[in-house]
């Protein structure tokens, strides 16, 4: 018998292998491309027809994965460590941030399918960062019955890891959305706008560094805001594309010259 988490990560799997034969006959496919996975002919839009499915790849192994472990059912358990007392229930877990992050890099991905290959892997890094942490929050949380001494242990594995790893990701996602905003800006807004972001760090930096009994929450709070008005910045200055440079000169020395549009 099917749980119920097989049955859900099934339909998953079924709909992204739907969407992704329906993209490809409508993007381009012919006959039997869509249906072969490209063996016997085009598939149309490669990007959305590899991306539907590897998430319907994806799902289909969390249904197998589901169907093997029995949802975790505690009655399940028992039967297979030959108990006639089911083991306590996993302790209660707090809500997670993870999914509304994991919603935003997905959203992040449709939108450079449309407007920048940059976009689309700012996205893609921000899903594979969620699902990375979301992952070893989920494992943390079972492994004692005490939440503290969870967190702890999570903390002393990861925070080596992912430290310098998400700040390596963060700079580049945000060196590539200040990029494009400085490139859609006029020559005399880019220098405004690089003045106003650069002052605007060194403020909070100094105002962070005089009170340092601030909550680590509202911290967290307003780098993420910020982080987010720069991410959507750099995805409308995107949209909008750079401004124009045009060539000066006719010799082999030409020079490119921006120009205020």
């Amino acid at each position: 018998m099917l749980t119920k988490g097989t049955k859900f990560w099934l339909a998953l799997c079924l709909a992204a292998m739907v969407a992704a034969a329906f993209a490809g006959y409508t993007t381009g496919g012919d006959e039997t491309g869509p249906l072969t996975l490209g063996w016997k002919g085009a598939v149309g839009n490669h990007i959305v027809y590899g991306t539907l499915m590897m998430m319907s790849a994806a799902t289909g192994l969390l249904a197998m994965l589901a169907s093997a472990f029995r949802d975790a059912d505690a009655d399940a358990v028992a039967q297979l460590l030959e108990t006639e007392d089911a083991p306590d229930a996993q302790i209660k877990t707090g809500p997670s941030v993870w999914p509304v992050i994991g919603a935003a890099g997905f959203a992040v991905m449709m939108l450079g399918l449309v407007l920048h290959p940059a976009v689309f892997v700012a996205g893609l890094l921000i899903v594979v960062a969620m699902g990375i942490e979301w992952t070893m929050t989920n494992w943390s949380e079972k492994l004692t019955g005490d939440p503290v001494r969870n967190r702890e242990m999570r903390e002393n594995l990861l925070r080596p890891i992912e430290i310098p790893l998400l700040s390596l990701v963060g700079i580049g996602v945000l060196v590539l959305a200040v990029s494009r905003i400085l490139l859609a800006s006029s020559v005399n807004g880019a220098v405004i706008v690089a003045t106003v972001v650069g002052v605007g760090i060194f403020a909070l930096a100094f105002f962070v560094s005089t009170r340092p009994t601030l909550p680590r929450a509202l911290l967290q709070g307003v780098l993420a805001l910020g982080f987010v008005a720069i991410i959507v910045g750099g995805i409308v200055a995107a949209a909008n594309g750079e401004r124009e440079f045009h060539q000066k000169g006719g010799t082999s020395n030409d020079t490119l010259v921006e120009t205020d549009h």
